[in-house]
């Protein structure tokens, strides 16, 4: 697997939530965490999603090294996770999450069965807008240049 990109283009969001159903659904994820999250600050949607840093702040600060960074993608190892929250205080994008049911934190780990098996992930796959782009880091900033040039 190749490293590969989530970009959300927020002025093309329309905030249809569609890409939080379709990842609650994808994760099985009831009532509480939202991995992907759109927020209205009027007249604007934000949508609020983990960029899975090169050099993950999370990961940093988790005492028991339950975050690693495997092919681009940002991981958390439920089964090592103490629920401290720390990696939550630590993210820059308010991207993490803390399901209460399990005492553990979650992010977003860009569907990742769902790329072992072929396909993208769920919000990409649902988003009426196509204001989330998927795939190579290469790709994704000749995507961003091609849609500022749109827009001139």
């Amino acid at each position: 697997m190749t490293e590969e990109t989530l970009l959300i283009f927020k002025d093309d969001c329309c905030g249809c939530h569609a890409c939080e159903i379709a990842c609650k659904q994808e994760h099985g994820l009831g009532v509480g965490p939202r991995l992907i999250k759109v927020i209205e600050k009027a007249p604007n949607f934000i949508p609020i999603y983990c960029h899975h840093c090169a050099d993950p702040p999370c990961g940093k600060a988790c005492p028991v090294n339950a975050i690693s960074r495997e092919n681009g993608i940002v991981l958390i190892d439920e089964g090592e996770c103490i629920g401290c929250k720390e990696c939550i205080d630590a993210c820059p994008f308010a991207a993490m999450q803390f399901d209460e049911e399990r005492g553990i934190a979650l992010k977003c780990d860009l569907c990742i069965e769902r790329l072992k098996a072929g396909k993208a992930p769920a919000c990409f796959s649902n988003c009426p807008t196509n204001c989330i782009f998927f795939g190579k880091i290469a790709d994704a900033v000749s995507e961003k240049t091609r849609r500022i040039l749109r827009e001139r």
